[in-house]
């Protein structure tokens, strides 16, 4: 019995020295093997010191700051047109053509009475100047003065004979009454030649007064001719032809639009808030409808007041653009630059943590580890936050999973993240 107690206990006794045994190597190796620590997947940037500007960005359409509709003076059928829309013409190119036969036809009439009314003219000019040289009645009068001259000294010679007692009464009366017939026929002569004269004058008069009116009526017929031919007011782009070849034109019926492509603007409505950050002269970046590059404009005119309903108001940006690159209408992207200053620290803002303490970035120290460091922001552009204080150019901060990150934290940072 004793025995078989003993052997019991040496096989228990046994049984724990082997289990100690066995796991004692096993605990011994769990001890020398601590867990590796893994880092975090990050990304790195190298703090440059950058352009920093501050800007808008709306988009607008493109205007003419210069339009005209082109409308005729006369009335008549389309005769020709000699332009398409989005054609560039000069100033005095001819757009549209409009019958002007009848009036031609009208004006060579008008023109041959006028001819007429010259040579009329001509001819009592000529009567005029000579009238008193050339006339007959000259002659007639000149001698009825004689006549007169000598019927007076016969009178007198009368007078003394009567008084003397040689004559009679009746001989002196007759004498004096021939004397009498003498003088009206001389004054009848001076009015009918007065009378002649002034009839000659009358009729040059008139006759230059019809001139006069000829004249005025074809001065207008020629300006009217003028008008059938629709020509560009300035240079510029035909936006619009509103007829075809045959319609009636009449005037205030518009015919065609024309832009002035030399002096454009891009026009845009921008909210109250924006609109009092802008001023006239500004710069701005234009970025027209179908092109890449972007070209340079000035904001020339921004409204006082905005709409009380809708609280908005309105800016014009004028912009020169080549002609073929001109689309009336057509929609650009302006970006109008309020502020920039040159070297600047520049970090996105996705570099940045906000805590308690304030705002934080994590510097990478090159042996694979971010600390942190407290940063004073100035202005937020674009994404992107200025530094003030706590970075320099040169420095590398993380710029990904930022929240995960603590100080003295392990990173992982791929080659291809590095960002310059």
């Amino acid at each position: 019995m004793r025995r078989k107690l003993g052997y019991i206990l040496i096989v228990i006794v046994g049984y724990f020295i082997l289990k100690n045994s066995s796991l004692l190597p096993i605990e011994a190796i769990k001890s020398d093997q601590e867990p590796e620590e893994r880092g975090i997947v990050s990304q790195l940037q190298t703090v440059e010191k950058v352009e920093m500007i501050q800007d808008l960005t709306y988009l607008g359409t493109l205007e003419s700051d210069t339009k005209a509709m082109l409308s005729p003076k006369v009335t008549g059928n389309i005769t020709r047109i000699n332009v398409s829309e989005g054609d560039i013409v000069s100033e005095g190119d001819v757009i549209l053509q409009i019958d002007g036969e009848q009036l031609e036809a009208k004006l060579q009439t008008v023109e041959q009475k006028r001819n007429l009314l010259y040579e009329t003219i001509s001819y009592l000019d000529s009567e005029l100047g000579g009238f008193h040289s050339t006339n007959p009645m000259i002659s007639k009068l000149q001698s009825a003065k004689l006549s007169l001259d000598f019927q007076e000294s016969e009178v007198e010679k009368l007078r003394t004979l009567y008084d003397a007692g040689a004559i009679s009464k009746s001989q002196l009366d007759q004498g004096e009454h021939q004397l009498q017939s003498m003088r009206l026929q001389v004054q009848e002569l001076k009015h009918t030649m007065n009378s002649n004269y002034n009839k000659l004058q009358q009729e040059r008069d008139v006759a230059a007064a019809h001139l006069g009116e000829l004249e005025a009526s074809i001065d207008e017929m020629e300006l009217s001719l003028r008008d059938t031919s629709i020509k560009a007011p300035f240079d510029g782009q035909i936006t619009q032809i509103m007829v075809s070849v045959g319609e009636l034109a009449s005037p205030g019926r518009a015919l065609a639009s024309l832009d002035n492509v030399h002096q454009l603007r891009i026009v845009t409505q921008v909210g109250e808030s924006d609109l009092q950050k802008i001023r006239k002269g500004m710069d701005v970046e234009v970025t027209l409808s179908g092109y890449d590059e972007s070209i340079e404009g000035e904001v020339s005119y921004k409204s006082g007041s905005v709409n009380p309903k809708t609280r908005i108001g309105e800016v014009r940006v004028n912009v020169q653009l080549p002609e073929d690159q001109v689309v009336i209408g057509s929609s650009a992207r302006i970006r109008i630059l309020l502020d920039s200053s040159r070297n600047e620290i520049m970090i996105p803002s996705s570099a940045v943590k906000t805590l308690e303490t304030g705002m934080v970035v994590y510097v990478y120290n090159d042996k694979g580890r971010v600390y942190e460091r407290k940063i004073t922001t100035g202005k937020s552009i674009d994404g992107q936050y200025q530094v003030i204080e706590g970075l320099a150019e040169g420095d590398v901060i993380a710029v990904r999973n930022i929240q995960s990150l603590s100080d003295g934290t392990l990173v992982y940072i791929l080659e291809e993240e590095v960002s310059q």
